[in-house]
């Protein structure tokens, strides 16, 4: 099992322990997922230039989603980005696993 959803969000409330999902969705992508080395993943997402917001982006959540339901992995918060139809952004988190 893997991390295979990515949802950027508008929500721009601080992150925590206990978020269970992205606020307010703005777009799911499948992330690519990377073994850094025997704890550490790194999990990139891109929205193309073809995607474009009227709100800025301000959260990215990851989770791994099955046939029954998903497994949260966590919800991080960053400085508004505003997404054009003139630019691309790429999302990219290491994660720390045990």
């Amino acid at each position: 099992d893997n991390i295979n959803e990515m949802v950027i969000g508008f929500d721009s409330t601080p992150a925590t322990s206990s978020d269970g999902a992205a606020g307010r969705p703005a777009v799911t992508i499948t992330p690519t997922v990377r073994i850094m080395d025997n704890s550490t993943l790194l999990v990139e997402g891109s929205l193309p230039v073809s995607e474009e917001y009227n709100e800025t982006l301000k959260e990215v959540f990851i989770q791994l989603r099955g046939a029954t339901g998903f497994t949260p992995i966590s919800r991080h918060v960053f400085r508004p980005i505003k997404k054009t139809s003139t630019n691309e952004v790429i999302f990219q988190l290491v994660v720390e696993v045990k």
